[in-house]
């Protein structure tokens, strides 16, 4: 790949561990430009978030990019800048205020938000001026993390922080979040397959824009297979 050189490491674990998906991607140009990446997909089963956690080095500075993917369409792109969302007038919008309220108690608690915004208030971080276009930003959860940190130690011990919190996190829901019904599986997985090329597309043009005209094939790797019958059960 030019002047990086990187690897990828991934697997799937179907059935009642619920991963659909987890890569491990890790490039950098041994100089001032790197990049690690964990992407995990879960499976249909549960509605446990997707989870993304990224950390990396550009500019002379730290790039960190954490979020919780929800698995329904909760319009959490429709909050007002106070962090409230406008009173529902549509059926659309009655639906997705109850899907709020669902994951607001299951993974959005209270105890996430403050560790969200302890993130945000980290010494010398600033909002990150890159982020997913129109179409793929709409797919984010309510705890995306896109910030810049100082490279330094205390930048570093953050990300790194930050970083491994979020997959506790993310781990706790995947080993106690009960298994959804026929029906929600269904839905979920038409909803998670819509997801994974909308991101795919978004995640091929980042790569290729930071690292080359190999970042598409960089992002078809890092992505696995983005339409596949998922063999599982549920209740």
């Amino acid at each position: 790949m030019g002047s990086f050189s990187g690897t990828i490491k991934a697997f799937d674990a179907p059935g009642k561990t619920n991963v659909a998906w987890c890569s491990g991607l890790e490039i950098s140009d041994g100089q001032s430009r790197s990049m690690s990446r964990i992407t995990a997909w879960c499976g249909p089963l549960t509605d446990v978030p997707h989870f993304v956690a990224s950390a990396g080095v550009s500019n002379g500075g730290l790039d960190l990019y954490i979020d919780f993917r929800p698995r329904a369409d909760a319009g959490y792109e429709k909050a007002n800048p106070d962090g409230t969302y406008p009173e529902p007038d549509t059926r659309e919008a009655f639906m997705q205020s109850g899907v709020r309220m669902e994951f607001a108690e299951k993974f959005f608690t209270p105890d996430a938000v403050a560790w969200f915004q302890s993130v945000c208030n980290t010494p010398g971080a600033s909002p990150s001026n890159e982020g997913l276009p129109a179409e793929a930003a709409v797919l984010q959860g309510p705890l995306t993390v896109n910030l810049r940190l100082p490279l330094d130690s205390v930048g570093v011990s953050a990300a790194s922080e930050a970083c491994a919190n979020a997959a506790d996190r993310w781990i706790q829901w995947m080993q106690t979040t009960e298994e959804l019904n026929r029906l929600k599986v269904t839905s979920t997985y038409a909803r998670d397959t819509k997801m994974r090329a909308v991101l795919f597309s978004a995640d091929a043009d980042e790569l290729t824009a930071k690292f080359g005209a190999e970042g598409r094939e960089l992002a078809a790797a890092d992505a696995g297979p983005l339409d596949e019958a998922y063999v599982g059960g549920a209740s």
